[in-house]
């Protein structure tokens, strides 16, 4: 790979980039802030999930195989290639409570991922904060079919760095290193599938499918070192969870009204 075609690349990339205005910060702030509120009032259900998103790597592969391979001071003269691979990995949890016809709620979940070459070390990690909306139908007593409906506010850190140290997870002392940060913020549709267990005649445990779209609103504000890869969380993503929760109907009210 050629250092010159890559920088003017990067460079007209970079320059493309405009960091999110102060209210994009301030939104992401609230978004955060709206799901812990929602922790001591979501009551009404709550649990943990495993997601899969189905994110694109080819610019993040393409920018530490440049670190690696390149002999100018932007690189470390190796020999190896990256080949981060989908899907990414996320866990975490959620809580929820119903309003009505409807479900008011948040989940919050981590990522982390890392890879080795010949002589660069890279990590990836990540976090989502979600406020989420949702219209639940009880086709049946114990399962529900559930669109949703999210905003969610993501950050990214990506680090780059040799390993005259060993291959080790974010080897700070390095000669060579390079880190890249982001964050982002993005509309989520989605349906959820649930079926309920009773435990009792108010409390249930379910297990539950969702597929959902990460459809990001900007470009990610990048930070840290120049020019930052062409690389955002958006995609497809499948979450399988389970759920503890009060009556799956609502005291005192009937689906059928719904």
């Amino acid at each position: 790979m050629e250092a010159g075609s890559y920088h003017q690349d990067t460079k007209a990339l970079s320059e493309e980039r405009t960091r999110l205005p102060a209210e994009g910060r301030r939104l992401i702030r609230a978004v955060v802030i709206g799901v812990l509120a929602l922790v001591p009032l979501c009551f009404g259900y709550g649990g943990f999930e495993v997601t899969t998103g189905f994110v694109d790597f080819k610019d993040l592969n393409r920018l530490f195989t440049y670190f690696n391979q390149s002999d100018t001071p932007f690189g470390v003269k190796g020999t190896g290639s990256f080949a981060y691979r989908g899907p990414l990995v996320w866990y975490g949890g959620h809580g929820g409570e119903h309003v009505g016809p409807v479900t008011l709620g948040g989940s919050g979940a981590i990522a982390a991922r890392a890879s080795q070459s010949d002589s660069l070390g890279t990590e990836l990690a990540a976090l989502r904060a979600n406020f989420e909306v949702g219209y639940p139908y009880a086709p049946i007593g114990q399962a529900w079919v559930r669109p949703t409906l999210e905003l969610a506010g993501t950050g990214l850190v990506t680090y780059a760095h040799t390993k005259e140290n060993g291959a080790v997870v974010g080897n700070f002392s390095a000669r060579f290193k390079r880190w890249f940060a982001a964050w982002d913020l993005g509309f989520v549709p989605g349906v959820e599938v649930m079926g309920a267990l009773p435990l009792s005649e108010q409390s249930y445990i379910g297990l539950f499918v969702k597929a959902s779209y990460f459809v990001p609103l900007t470009r990610p504000a990048w930070f840290g070192d120049k020019n930052p890869p062409d690389f955002d969380l958006g995609g497809f993503t499948l979450q399988i969870g389970v759920r503890f929760g009060k009556s799956l109907i609502p005291s005192g009210e009937d689906w059928s009204e719904y």
